[in-house]
């Protein structure tokens, strides 16, 4: 169970804009992406309309702060958020005195919990404004998600390579879309391997099978370490 992000249990679920979190975990100091959509606050009673029991909602209102109550977050990280053996490992906590929420380090015991700031959430869950600002900011030079803030390289059209044109077929893979985009989170994954690949001058249709080829090859030269950090963070 997550630990509540305020002392305060004064807080109303609202009907909002729907919006994605990620890619990348909102964990200050993670550099995973993101897998889950959390709620920060768990359940909350909901404004202007009658209901059996408290519900998730993707926004809420504490003190007449309307915030989003979702935060993409990487597997190990959301496990430490809602707790198991050994206890909560962190929390995420919402400071009215800057309105930011925090990712803080958890001490627990019988008696009390404490909290130790570690950084604000990366990217911070939106407000209305903030949505509706990074949804106008698209059509730049650079390319602005309405969801996440993030800015992405634009793509620019790659000049055919040498060689005869090879037959092709499709391998599909389903993904998430819902309050999590699968497939953005796995072309950023795309896009940063080829970069390191060095792979810029692959054309788009060629990237994501060369990138696969190469990760695949390479997770089973080093496959009982890749198997013990999969187990490690499950």
């Amino acid at each position: 169970m997550t630990l509540p992000p305020t002392d305060t249990w004064d807080v109303r679920g609202l009907e909002g804009k729907p919006y994605k979190v990620g890619p990348k975990c909102s964990n200050p100091t993670c550099n995973r992406w993101a897998a889950h959509a959390h709620h920060i606050w768990r359940r909350q009673r909901p404004i202007g309309r009658r209901a059996r029991g408290d519900e998730p909602f993707a926004w809420v209102e504490l003190h007449g702060i309307v915030r989003g109550n979702l935060t993409g977050l990487c597997v190990p990280c959301h496990n430490d958020i809602t707790g198991g053996i050994g206890g909560h490992k962190a929390a995420i906590r919402f400071l009215l005195a800057d309105e930011q929420f925090w990712w803080c380090d958890v001490l627990e015991d019988e008696h009390r919990t404490e909290y130790s700031k570690v950084g604000p959430l990366d990217p911070q869950p939106p407000t209305p404004k903030t949505l509706t600002e990074r949804a106008h900011g698209q059509g730049t030079e650079s390319e602005h998600c309405p969801f996440c803030g993030q800015t992405r390289r634009r793509r620019e059209p790659h000049a055919s390579p040498p060689g005869e044109r090879r037959r092709r077929q499709s391998w599909t893979v389903s993904v998430p879309d819902d309050t999590e985009n699968g497939a953005e989170i796995l072309q950023g994954f795309t896009d940063d391997i080829a970069e390191l690949l060095g792979a810029g001058e692959w054309r788009e249709h060629n990237k994501r099978y060369w990138v696969l080829v190469h990760v695949f090859a390479w997770v089973l030269q080093q496959r009982e370490q890749f198997a013990h950090d999969v187990r490690e963070a499950a």
